[in-house]
């Protein structure tokens, strides 16, 4: 039964949703023309509204890297067929490349250090000028999208010629590859987060913040991950391959990286907060006026508080209509924390959400899927010569 179904329509996926990619691209195309518009209305607040979505699906790419990462370096085997959707996830990192332009050209609105005269004005903006200016900055983004890139190639173009070539040689080469991936992963995705969104607050130190955004990124891949195959599952893909057990794994990898990201979260505010000094509470005291309050309440309860309670259960991690809706609205709770991170520093007064916000954040979401799709189309929808495959298929949760 298994093999019949390895071989046939049930893992390839051909031009099945090429309709569905023309559908995203004219989205894309639609809410992207919006947000040009809107562009001209309020520049300064476009380039931190768009920085907070890009932010949004970076992470989840990166977050999918180091999931096909995380398997190789463990050599998992339960997981081989859920480790396709990651891999075309992560073939999107060009695209963010490319999308990562708008930012370059909007520094001068988002970033203060990039002002020469309040660099002149502040010592500490001055001894930062070595790591904090225009040019570096730019070649910074350039080499983190080159090793990213290269990371990428290397594992996708290796895990799909192991499906037309069965070699198993290939998965050893990517085992030894994703011990020193794995490294300057860590150490790109920590630079990267402090270049794009620490640097917006010059002035604030946390060694842990590249952590907090590496927590995030593994959470929301984890959880479009299971999103998407319960997308396939409803297309009558994968149905009898990627099991409940596979679920109820996700599940609980979900789980635990939610409580990860939130003990990083609670870390870094208690530490900076307890020690109380200036330089280190401002960014706290950005995130506390008026009604952004509210919403650090809400990431407190909605973040932390309503997936520890309600998704600890196992049954509710194996009842995948309730799964969908807890992992939903655990994407929906980083978009949020995004927001949060970012916005105050254009409305600090208070939360103030714009049209473009949503324009933005759907524009750049159905172009984004729209590739992942168009990948996808290419590809069989499991590593199906992988020497792990036969344990994936037969794994069960105890």
């Amino acid at each position: 039964m298994v093999k019949k179904q390895l071989l046939g329509h049930d893992i390839d996926v051909s031009d099945k949703f090429s309709s569905l990619v023309r559908g995203l691209f004219i989205v894309a195309g639609v809410f992207l023309f919006i947000s040009f518009i809107l562009f001209f209305f309020d520049t300064h607040y476009f380039f931190f509204s768009y920085l907070t979505s890009y932010m949004f699906f970076l992470t989840l790419t990166l977050g999918a890297l180091f999931i096909v990462l995380l398997q190789y370096v463990t050599a998992a085997g339960w997981s081989v067929v859920i480790r396709r959707v990651p891999e075309v996830l992560m073939c999107n990192i060009p695209l963010m490349g490319i999308l990562v332009v708008p930012i370059l050209f909007g520094m001068h609105d988002l970033y203060h250090w990039t002002h020469l005269e309040a660099v002149l004005h502040d010592h500490l903006l001055q001894v930062k000028r070595p790591f904090l200016n225009t040019a570096f900055f730019i070649i910074r983004m350039i080499l983190y999208f080159v090793v990213w890139s290269w990371i990428v190639k290397k594992f996708f173009k290796k895990s799909v010629l192991q499906d037309e070539t069965g070699d198993h040689q290939l998965t050893l080469d990517l085992e030894r590859s994703s011990t020193y991936s794995m490294i300057i992963f860590g150490l790109t995705i920590t630079f990267s987060s402090i270049d794009l969104v620490m640097s917006i607050t010059p002035h604030w130190y946390s060694t842990i913040f590249g952590v907090y955004i590496f927590a995030g990124a593994t959470l929301i891949a984890f959880s479009v991950t299971s999103l998407l195959y319960m997308f396939l599952r409803k297309k009558n893909y994968l149905k009898d391959i990627v099991t409940v057990e596979h679920y109820h794994d996700l599940g609980k990898l979900i789980y635990g990286f939610n409580i990860f990201w939130s003990y990083i979260a609670f870390c870094q505010f208690f530490l900076i907060w307890y020690a109380s000094v200036p330089e280190e509470t401002d960014f706290y005291l950005k995130h506390f006026e008026g009604s952004w309050t509210y919403v650090t309440a809400l990431l407190c309860i909605g973040h932390f508080g309503i997936p520890f309670i309600l998704f600890i259960s196992r049954w509710l991690k194996r009842n995948l209509t309730y799964h969908a809706c807890m992992v939903g609205w655990i994407c929906f709770m980083h978009f949020v924390d995004l927001y949060w991170i970012i916005i105050p520093n254009i409305t600090p007064a208070g939360l103030d959400i714009h049209f473009i916000d949503i324009t933005l954040f759907l524009g750049i979401g159905a172009l984004y899927f729209a590739m992942f799709f168009k990948n996808l189309n290419k590809v069989c929808l499991i590593p199906k010569k992988d020497p792990r495959l036969s344990e994936s298929l037969n794994f069960v949760n105890f």
